[in-house]
């Protein structure tokens, strides 16, 4: 059964699918690979953790139908840590501060559509950008996993796409000096782009506290990635 919507964009000279599916991006694996230089993709897969990892049908340039491995967000990052090509890091930036938040305002990559030709073709596209905003909606409203355009990311699937515990990842930070012992970062961290802290309402009993809750930047992700390449060389 084909999923909601499929995008296919371009880095590059190579074409990257995307798969809207209950309002989130599942890329295709395959293309992925071929982008960061993967060449083993069964072995490449086998690292991504099973919630991250799925199948679908796309339809391929011809018109086919075809069964395709496809990867969470966080599988994504998986493999962009995974591969050792040097635009590895630009790639992952492209899609985390263009295509991302363009998907999920709209449920569409603004380059991957055909300009409608026709009032009719128009009207389609704006009655399927509609529904698609509607399926998004909820899932923008989550607090807990993209909290804004900026694309900060809760620790636990930054931990996930680090291929670290996400209790492993807050006792190393802690033992490192960079977050308190209530989690949240020292403030020349946060100076430093690293990561934000938002106030998130609790409700405790009768009353409702605002409890300090940790995200990581883009730019937090790479530095935390080569903390840990860092600590196990």
């Amino acid at each position: 059964m084909l999923d909601n919507l499929q995008n296919v964009f371009e880095y590059g000279e190579s074409k990257v699918r995307v798969i809207v599916r209950d309002g989130e991006p599942w890329f295709v694996a395959k293309d992925v690979c071929v982008v960061l230089g993967l060449l083993n993709i069964t072995e490449s897969l086998k690292r991504i953790d099973r919630d991250d990892l799925s199948t679908t049908e796309v339809i391929d340039s011809i018109g086919r139908k075809q069964q395709v491995y496809i990867v969470s967000e966080p599988g994504l990052y998986v493999l962009v840590f995974e591969s050792r090509k040097p635009e590895a890091k630009q790639f992952k930036k492209w899609v985390t501060s263009e295509v991302l938040p363009q998907i999920r305002k709209t449920g569409m990559y603004v380059g991957s559509y055909k300009i409608p030709q026709t009032y009719p073709e128009a009207l389609r596209l704006a009655a399927d950008l509609a529904e698609q905003n509607q399926k998004l909606l909820p899932k923008a409203e989550q607090y807990d996993k993209f909290i804004s355009g900026d694309n900060y990311q809760a620790m636990n699937i930054v931990a996930k796409a680090l291929g670290i515990g996400r209790n492993k990842l807050f006792r190393l930070l802690r033992d490192r000096k960079i977050l308190m012992s209530n989690n949240t970062p020292y403030q020349q961290y946060i100076d430093a782009g690293y990561f934000v802290v938002k106030e998130k309402p609790i409700q405790m009993g009768g009353n409702v506290i605002n409890k300090p809750q940790t995200f990581v930047t883009a730019k937090g992700v790479d530095w935390l990635s080569r903390l840990l390449d860092e600590r196990s060389s």
